[in-house]
């Protein structure tokens, strides 16, 4: 079952960020996952929540998803991204 990793993204500094989107690229890749959404624009059609940039990931699986996310490639870009940005991240599986 697919997963999907959610991120409300906000960026502080846009050239750092870049090094962390290089970075994190091909790790992603090599996960087998891909980018669905970065849209910088979402139309909120009810509530509330107003992300600054959405994203997308979809994995194989949530175990996919907390194998990437626990990586020991991944935990260095994790601390170069929170330099740059603030997020909050969920992932959900479809059935």
């Amino acid at each position: 079952m697919s997963a999907y990793v959610v991120i409300d993204l906000d960026i502080e500094n846009p050239a750092g960020f870049q090094e962390y989107v290089d970075a994190v690229t091909p790790l992603i890749e090599k996960a087998g996952a891909r980018n669905l959404v970065v849209d910088d624009e979402c139309l909120v059609l009810e509530g509330d929540w107003r992300p600054n940039t959405l994203v997308i990931h979809e994995f194989d699986s949530k175990e996919a998803a907390l194998a990437f996310w626990d990586a020991p490639d991944y935990q260095p870009l994790k601390a170069l991204r929170r330099r740059h940005s603030t997020v909050s991240v969920v992932v959900a599986q479809s059935r």
